[in-house]
Formats: C-alpha cells, sequence, structure tokens
C-alpha cells in the first residue's frame, strides 16, 4: 500500500480494511465503523478508564473522538491524504453525561470545503438516535504545491 499517492478516502477504507487501529483508537476504544466521501463514523465504547471523578465519562471521551471524526471526514475529501495540518477549532457542546457501558456512534459529516479549511459538524448518539454532545470544527488544509 504506497500511502504517498492515495487520496484520504483511498487511504483510510484501506487502514479500515487492513485492521490497523491507531494507537489512540486503542485508547479510547473505538472503532471505524462507516467511512464514506464527506463522512466518518465511529463506534465508542467507553471504559472505567474514561472516567472522571464524578463517575461518569469525562468530557474529554467526547471531544477527542468528535475532533477525530470531525478530522478525518475532512481528509475523506482530500487528494492526498496527508494534505492537512490539523484542527485548528473544535466547538463542542455536552447535551447528557454519558456513562461507561454505553454503546455510542460518533460521526462526523463535512459541511465546507475550500482550498486552505474544512469546516465538519457532528454528533454523539447512541443505538436509539438520543444525542450526547454535538461539535463542529475546522481543520487547516496545507496549500498544494
Amino acid at each position: 500500500m504506497d500511502v504517498k499517492v492515495m487520496s484520504g478516502l483511498e487511504f483510510l477504507k484501506a487502514m479500515q480494511k487492513a485492521g490497523n487501529r491507531p494507537p489512540m483508537a486503542e485508547t479510547m476504544n473505538v472503532d471505524l465503523d462507516c467511512i464514506e466521501d464527506g463522512l466518518v463514523r465511529f463506534k465508542c465504547m467507553p471504559t472505567n478508564d474514561h472516567l472522571n471523578p464524578g463517575g461518569t465519562v469525562h468530557g474529554g471521551y467526547a471531544a477527542t473522538a468528535l475532533d477525530s471524526v470531525l478530522s478525518l471526514a475532512v481528509q475523506t475529501k482530500l487528494k492526498d491524504a496527508f494534505n492537512f495540518r490539523g484542527t485548528s477549532e473544535l466547538n463542542v457542546k455536552y447535551i447528557r453525561p454519558i456513562k461507561v457501558g454505553q454503546v455510542l456512534y460518533a460521526e462526523g459529516r463535512v459541511v465546507s470545503m475550500t482550498r486552505q479549511t474544512g469546516i465538519s459538524a457532528g454528533e454523539i448518539v447512541d443505538e436509539e438516535g438520543k444525542i450526547y454532545a454535538y461539535a463542529s470544527g475546522t481543520v487547516m488544509i496545507k496549500p498544494e504545491s
């Protein structure tokens, strides 16, 4: 697999097919559930490792899952899989607490793409579609040479 000539969508689909799970996915206990042009969804399964002192899943879990799917959704739109700099802005709204043992889905969708930025939005929902957190973000794209 020559990742230097792959689009973002090709790269992510190849990674999913190969079963490659980046270290952060291990830490977060998330799996790529769906990858399409402009859309990425994780299946999220928070554990006791993600608890805050109050006994609910730390807000950083939701923020990290959403940051990941928002960024990856933008990556699916890139001709060069690695032509981005990273998240420059992330806005998360927490709606209800997340508990250990819940199966959740974090989904990100591209809202707008320009030469220098990708804007995306998404949410974390449970299996019935109840929303737990909502986010929007901006990903900086490297200028083409």
